[in-house]
């Protein structure tokens, strides 16, 4: 099927040998992959999974939670857990993609799962003790983990804290296979990093914004990485872009599109527009949520220590309103640095705007 503009994957070759080369060695740990919304990990990750399936003997389970609404523990089991057709009707054969998305069981024990006669991580570990004896290494990806949090497994457990068990479990302990888990939740990412027993069983991964110069190379070959024809651009445009969105792929994409149908000019006046109306909705008359984004805005990057003097900051509920903004996409939280700034160039100039329009 031919269209006038595709998805382009640019770069990202030191991320994916770090990947490769992580599942390369003896499972002993879990990766968690972080970074800012729309930073490419999820792009990366299918790359990557494209990559490594044309490698023997492995077994990839792929979870993009993103994907599906997940609302309780049962939710849960269906995302997690397929039947194995292949040793229940003969006359169905195992698809590939069918392989990527669950954990394969009979009937009789996903009925078991279900009713709670049967432990499912149990059923997890023999699938993965299998794997092993026949010399398959298992690779678990599960994009946006954070999506299981507060879901409770019969009403009591935590899923995710059950889950995180099981993976350290497969991983430190018993090395059986290798875990991969990606969030653009700062917040969540956080929790885990400060969890001691976690932070000693995992691996941190950042993957950033692309670089201005992965960018330039990108928007001076639209035919090469995005399949475009209908029009080229010039350095003075590309500079253009880049400084609205910076090395935002998703927002790339997006005013790529944009320029199907407007000029250049336009196209980036119109996002800006669109920016500062998301914070002029977000900030309300919340004068507290304007304090704290002035403070942003005025230094870029802060701790909560920027924000001493601050009546958020007097009142201890200061981390609420980051935790806030965090979750709504105004700001990213990098948990290694222990640091806060906007949620890439077009969000700084979003809050800019707000404020000189004032």
């Amino acid at each position: 099927m031919k269209y006038k503009k595709d998805v382009a994957f640019v770069n990202r070759n030191s991320e994916l040998k770090f990947l490769s080369d992580f599942i390369d060695t003896r499972p002993e740990s879990i990766l968690f992959m972080h970074g800012p919304k729309s930073s490419g990990k999820t792009t990366l990750l299918y790359r990557f999974i494209e990559i490594i399936q044309k490698k023997e003997r492995l077994d990839i389970k792929f979870l993009n939670l993103r994907e599906i609404l997940i609302v309780n523990y049962k939710d849960f089991l269906k995302m997690f857990f397929g039947i194995d057709y292949a040793r229940t009707r003969k006359d169905i054969k195992e698809i590939r993609e069918y392989n990527l998305k669950v954990f394969k069981v009979t009937v009789e024990v996903l009925k078991g799962i279900e009713a709670g006669e049967i432990d499912p991580f149990s059923v997890m570990k023999r699938e993965l003790q299998k794997l092993n004896k026949d010399a398959v290494k298992p690779v678990i990806i599960i994009d946006e983990l954070q999506a299981l949090d507060h879901i409770y497994m019969n009403g009591q457990r935590e899923l995710i804290t059950e889950l995180f068990n099981f993976f350290v479990a497969m991983t430190k302990e018993s090395h059986l296979a290798h875990v991969i888990i990606s969030s653009s939740d700062g917040y969540f990412i956080d929790t885990i990093y400060k969890d001691s027993r976690l932070k000693k069983t995992s691996s941190f991964f950042k993957v950033d914004y692309l670089s201005k110069k992965d960018v330039y190379e990108w928007l001076l070959n639209l035919k090469k990485y995005s399949k475009i024809v209908d029009y080229e651009l010039a350095e003075t445009e590309i500079e253009k872009i880049w400084d609205t969105v910076g090395g935002s792929m998703w927002e790339i994409q997006k005013i790529l599109t944009d320029l199907f149908n407007y000029n250049l000019d336009k196209a980036l006046e119109d996002y800006k527009k669109w920016m500062r109306g998301i914070i002029i909705n977000y900030v309300g008359i919340d004068k507290q949520k304007r304090e704290i984004l002035k403070v942003i805005t005025d230094r870029r990057t802060v701790n909560l220590n920027s924000f001493e003097g601050s009546k958020a900051y007097e009142e201890g509920t200061i981390e609420q309103y980051l935790y806030e903004m965090v979750s709504s996409n105004i700001i990213y939280y990098d948990p290694t640095d222990a640091i806060f700034y906007p949620q890439g160039r077009s969000m700084e100039w979003g809050i800019q705007l707000y404020f000189d329009h004032k």
